[in-house]
């Protein structure tokens, strides 16, 4: 068997910024065995001639090697500050939480907004971008789609509230709390428990806040579920909320195949709008194992099929359809031993069909040192893949 070729993420602002950094990138490419490298790129055109100049020149360093550049997009997600930025402005574009908040109104974390894979003009504008980004750069190898899936986070705060006076008698379990920052970013979250020790004195004991950040409960996306499953959400429901609960108790395996058939929907336009205008060219996906992510960390269990129910990612379907050439799953913040079994059972869905590079993430707060990474290696290889896919470049370099 040959040696796996791995794969790299990279950030063109941070780490390929001049040519003497471009060709320090090349030589680690080759010292590292990376046959694909995954450039963060967008879909606003048209770039700016400096950035565009570097663009071709990476391309151009990278194909003189042998190494594949790979054009790669946040597909689904915008993170901006500003609407202005917004690659598309229709707010019927964006996505309905569960809570019936609009994500164009109250973005996660101030500047996340969250494109609905189902609306007609999102589909037609991520295809035409990607078609046009390779017009833009033919010397890309393809298209990565990075964000392929719906946001999804069951977000709690538990606040201490043996202090807190009178105000304890406010809060009430369902109704909202709006917290905003100096800056005006707002997150609404809602009362699961207010409990107190003492009414008289005010001595309270704990408030614990949630937001169920699960996408789209958008009155477009609730007639698409009618219609697709055959199953009416009943007329008494009052408001988004109470449908959105109804949905997720009553029928979850429905709304989850409805969900990621969407999102399946949306490679497939891709992949088919990318063949038809470059025939050439290849289309990826960056893919979760887990939701929520990172459960290890938290020493909770992982929920097999959970990218699926709440992601909305059914990449297996992907790889069986042919609309993707190669998968990079993140298999980031797992012990080595865990990292197998994940990529054990990845490799079991792509079924040989397409190379699955097993990505590993290095950071601060997730150091990974040389024994430890050899560690890795050792179980992809073992495993089969087809190699590691790096995350990051930039926390990668000072080690290999």
């Amino acid at each position: 068997m040959d040696k796996p070729q791995n794969a790299v993420w990279l950030y063109l602002g941070s780490s390929v910024r001049n040519d003497e950094e471009i060709a320090e990138f090349i030589d680690w490419c080759e010292r590292n065995r990376v046959g694909k490298a995954l450039v963060h790129l967008h879909l606003h055109f048209p770039y700016e001639e400096s950035v565009a100049k570097r663009v071709t020149a990476l391309a151009n360093a990278c194909n003189d090697r042998g190494i594949e550049l790979h054009g790669m997009i946040s597909t689904l997600l915008q993170r901006t500050e500003s609407r202005d930025r917004l690659l598309v402005k229709d707010p019927a574009c964006y996505c309905v939480d569960a809570h019936g908040i609009a994500n164009y109104e109250e973005p996660v974390a101030g500047g996340g907004y969250m494109l609905d894979p189902r609306h007609p003009d999102v589909i037609r504008t991520v295809s035409d971008g990607c078609v046009e980004l390779l017009r833009q750069f033919p010397d890309l190898s393809g298209i990565h789609l990075d964000f392929i899936r719906y946001y999804h986070y069951e977000s709690r705060l538990t606040i201490d509230t043996k202090s807190a006076g009178h105000w304890i008698g406010l809060p009430k379990p369902g109704r909202p709390i709006r917290l905003e920052t100096e800056e005006g970013v707002r997150t609404t979250w809602f009362v699961e428990e207010a409990r107190n020790q003492y009414n008289d004195p005010p001595i309270g004991d704990r408030l614990v806040l949630t937001h169920r950040y699960r996408f789209c409960f958008c009155d477009a996306c609730l007639a698409g579920f009618e219609k697709e499953s055959g199953i009416a959400i009943p007329d008494t429901l009052a408001d988004t909320a109470a449908k959105a609960q109804w949905l997720l108790e009553r029928h979850p395996a429905e709304w989850a195949k409805y969900r990621a058939d969407i999102v399946t929907g949306l490679v497939g336009a891709i992949s088919d709008a990318v063949r038809r205008a470059h025939p050439r060219a290849q289309l990826s996906a960056a893919v979760w194992y887990n939701a929520p992510y990172g459960n290890e960390l938290r020493d909770e269990p992982l929920l097999p099929g959970s990218e699926y129910e709440c992601f909305g990612q059914d990449w297996a379907e992907w790889v069986r359809r042919g609309y993707v050439d190669f998968v990079c799953p993140m298999d980031y913040w797992l012990s080595p031993d865990s990292f197998r079994g994940v990529l054990d059972e990845q490799l079991r869905k792509a079924g040989g069909r397409v190379p699955v590079y097993a990505g590993l993430l290095r950071t601060p707060e997730f150091d990974i040192d040389l024994g430890g990474y050899e560690q890795y290696v050792g179980r992809t290889e073992a495993a089969g893949a087809a190699g590691i896919c790096f995350f990051h470049y930039g926390s990668w370099k000072q080690l290999l």
